[in-house]
Formats: structure tokens, sequence, C-alpha cells
């Protein structure tokens, strides 16, 4: 895979807040490198350091939001919608398992906006050790930085791989276009192996809690590097592993749950007690975004009137399937998450108000209406059913349940007192469903726990029928790639399960 051509210039990449990614490249993944002149000049002071991992959290959050993606995967593949297909015919194919078609985007299934962000993460770890730290105005921000920018690396990596699973492995940027090589697909064990190393890095360069309170969870820290390795061995099923990284996070006493029910919505708008890792998206700081069509990176698909003034189509109406399940016992109605996150949830058009913070740019008009929710990325309830999940696989029932009841009693539901083994894991997984719902993590839970094509497992009836058995062990989880990558690239092999079906 050559990384060549991207229409960018280092200037414009390295200014937090305005960058633009787009997935209409046409090469491979489309990089044009940095003119090495032009870099080494740039990369020459304090300011230059902070304005280029300002530029990696921007092209990250580009990539997360578009076309709500981040949701495409974690979510819509899930089964929590009953998605219109007359309203959104892409995410409707995509929630039965046909990640193919003439009505899915290849957007989804090109990665050349991630490889975007990957060139800045590596200029920044190959570039930063050299600045002199004297030109840094705050001497701790060089060891910050670089920290950062592995933690990075390992995310996004990690993110790659459980939606495409092996991805070309890049550690290094291309500062000369001619030196420009063509990689081919890394085995995803490699790829994770290399998150963990990363992972090393950014724990030893980071440090816990915010010098600057503005920072707060929208910038990666220690917490955010442990709670990273907590869900990579989570998915490679090295729970011991797991239990100490998210243990790194829970013990240290840096992040709390928010146990008034009264600001609960303050976990969705963003850096509340418990946040660990979010993307910015705060219409207070200029980085609220639009709402509008399903191509824009603002859509909206869960919300419509009352939460958006002037919006009467819900693309994604809730599943009463799903939600009828997933809360079907005594305690539901008083479940706080059944009266927070939902609106009308058995309803043919119920929606999910996790991320309903609307602010309408023209006042009183209501017609520019602005989402002003952070994109929650890890939290502490997440990393203590994480944890709650490797405890209950090393046969530490008894601290799992703990940990389980420490986020029921939080949602105000009653407390476990004897569930144990294949009993036990079931209800922390269905814990994580309720929980975690439309945070981009359900599809994964599910495939990671291998629950995702079982109609017996004891949640759903008849699942995802779209994920047999057969299917998963074929791989028909992970995404197909463009085949507009191809061009020009002899090393790129297509998903195998995908192979004939583009």
């Amino acid at each position: 895979m050559k990384i060549k051509k991207l229409k960018y210039t280092a200037g414009l990449l390295l200014i937090a807040g305005l960058v633009s990614v787009t997935t209409s490249c046409k090469k491979i993944l489309d990089l044009e490198p940095h003119n090495s002149t032009f870099t080494s000049a740039y990369f020459t002071n304090g300011i230059d350091a902070n304005t280029a991992i300002a530029g990696a959290y921007a092209l990250l959050r580009s990539a997360l939001l578009n076309k709500t993606s981040f949701h495409v995967y974690g979510d819509a593949t899930a089964l929590e919608f009953s998605i219109n297909s007359g309203q959104d015919d892409a995410a409707y194919n995509i929630s039965n398992g046909e990640f193919t078609g003439l009505n899915v985007d290849g957007g989804f299934w090109n990665w050349t906006n991630y490889y975007q962000l990957l060139q800045q993460i590596n200029l920044i770890i190959v570039k930063v050790p050299d600045i002199p730290i004297g030109t840094f105005a705050n001497q701790d921000d060089k060891q910050r930085i670089i920290g950062e920018a592995y933690f990075l690396r390992a995310f996004t990596y990690f993110y790659m791989s459980r939606i495409w699973g092996d991805v070309p492995l890049k550690l290094t940027p291309d500062l000369d276009i001619s030196q420009a090589k063509n990689i081919p697909r890394t085995p995803a064990a490699d790829v994770l192996k290399q998150c963990l190393a990363d992972l090393k890095i950014a724990e030893n360069d980071l440090v816990f809690g915010y010098t600057d309170p503005s920072q707060q969870a929208v910038r990666a820290n220690k917490g955010s590097a442990f709670a990273l390795e907590a869900h990579i061995q989570a998915w490679l099923h090295n729970y011991a592993a797991c239990d100490v990284a998210a243990g790194q996070v829970i013990d240290n006493g840096q992040y709390q749950l928010v146990e008034d029910t009264s600001q609960f919505s303050k976990i969705f708008i963003g850096k509340s007690s418990e946040g660990i890792f979010e993307i910015n998206i705060s219409y207070g700081q200029s980085e609220g975004i639009a709402l509008a069509g399903p191509n824009n990176p603002g859509y909206a698909p869960t919300l419509s009137f009352p939460f958006i003034y002037s919006k009467s189509n819900l693309e994604w109406p809730l599943s009463t399937v799903y939600i009828k399940q997933l809360f079907n016992d005594t305690d539901s109605k008083k479940d706080i998450r059944y009266q927070k996150y939902f609106f009308q949830p058995e309803s043919n058009a119920g929606q999910t108000i996790k991320y309903a913070n609307i602010t309408y740019a023209d006042g009183s008009a209501k017609n520019d209406p602005r989402l002003s929710n952070n994109l929650n990325i890890f939290r502490l309830s997440d990393i203590m059913l994480l944890r709650a999940e490797a405890l209950n696989h090393l046969g530490r029932d008894a601290e799992a349940i703990v940990l389980l009841n420490k986020v029921r009693n939080r949602a105000l539901v009653h407390s476990i007192t004897s569930e144990s083994g294949d009993e036990l894991a079931q209800t922390i997984l269905e814990e994580r469903l309720r929980e975690l719902f439309y945070e981009g993590q359900s599809f994964y839970d599910l495939v990671r726990t291998k629950k995702v094509s079982n109609p017996l497992s004891g949640f759903i009836d008849q699942y995802n029928s779209s994920f047999s058995d057969t299917k998963l062990a074929l791989g028909a989880n992970y995404w197909p790639i463009d085949p507009a990558m191809f061009k020009d690239d002899l090393t790129l092999t297509q998903t195998p399960y995908w192979v004939g079906k583009l």
C-alpha cells in the first residue's frame, strides 16, 4: 500500500479545529507526505508540537464522525434499532449484516482518513523527541505530547482492527514521496501486539489528572491508556491482563461514577467525573456540529421532534424487541437508564436521547440545530463492567459481582447476589448492553463474547441471524475494503469473507 497524493499541507493539518477530512481520495491511502525540508523546519518548538497534537485529535474527531460511522460500526450492527429503510437504506442493510451493495456508501469501506490521522501521529512520534525541551512553555508538555501520540496510534489501530481485521501497520511517516512503499495488510495479532507496545510507552509518559481542566477527558492521560489496554486485552481474551489494566483505572481514585441521577445527562454532555476519554463536541467551544443529512458528520439519526425542533423524520427508531428484552424485569421502569436514555422507548418511534443536547445557532427560529454532546469512548462504568467480565472469566465471581452491583445500584436497580459462572457472564454482558447503549460498544461486546450469532444465548431470541456461526468463522463481522484502494497497489488484498462479493 503506497502512501501518496493526499491534497493537504502540513500547516493545515497542524491547525486544530480547521482540519477537514473526506473519503473522496482516489489512491490507496492517498497521502502526499510532507516535504522533508518543510517538515524539519516546522517541528522546531513547543508551539509546533502542541499544534500538531491538537491537529491529531481533530483528525480523529473527523474520522469517527464521518457518516456517523462510529455508531454505524458499533451500534447499527447490534440491532439496537429498527432502522427505517426508507429514511436510511444503507444503515438498514448494514444492520442486517449486508456490508456491501448499491445502497451502502463505499466510504464505510475506506480507511484513508485513518491513515491521514496515522501520518500525523507518526510525524509527532518521530519529530517531537528532537525538539529542544527549552522551547516548551510548560516543559512537561513534551513528554505528555509524545505519550498522547502513542495512545492515539494504539487507539486508531485497535479501532481499525476491530473493523477490518488485518490492516497495514505503518509506524513511520512518509517524508519523501519517492521513498513511499506499498504496505500489505498486517495480521491483526501483530497489529494488536504493536498497540500494546505503544501503550506501555503512553502509560509511562502520561499522568493521571489534568493541570488544565478544559482538557479533562478530551485529551488522553494515563487513565485513558490503561482503559484502552483493558479493552485490547479483553478483545484478545487475556483476562488476567485486562483485570490488571482495568484495576489501574478504577483503583487510582481519579474517576467517580456520577451518583446524582439528576446530573446523569451531564455524562453525555461531557467532562463528567467518570469520563476517561471523549471526543470533544462542544458548541460552547465552537466545536458543536451542525445537524443535516446522512452524509453530514452531524447527522442525528436517533433524534427528531421534540428534541430537534425542525426535524420530523426519525431514521433510527429504537427496536422495541431489543428494549423490552433488555429492560424486562420488575426494576425496569425505575432504571435511570430507561428513563434518561430513551424517549417513548416502547413505541414505534422511540428515540435514543443520550446525545440530545441541542443548541440553535439561529436562536428562537430553531432552524439551525447544533449538537453539543461529547462522544464517549471510555468511561468508568464501562471499565468497571469490563473488569467484572474479566474477573468472571478468572473464576473470581464474588469480586465481579461487587463491580457489577456498583453500576446497577447507580442505575437504581436491585443488586445481584448469587449468580456465578456462565449465568453471571450473561448478566454482565446484558448490563454492558444496557449501560453502554449507543456508545459504539455493543456489536464488539457481542462479537467478543460470541453472542452475536447465538439465538440460544438467552438474550434475544433469533438475535441476529445475519451473523451465523459459519459466517463469523469466515470473518463476516469484518468490513470489506474499498475496491478503489486497489488501484496501483498489487500488495493489497480484500477482506477474505468479502472476496467476490463487491
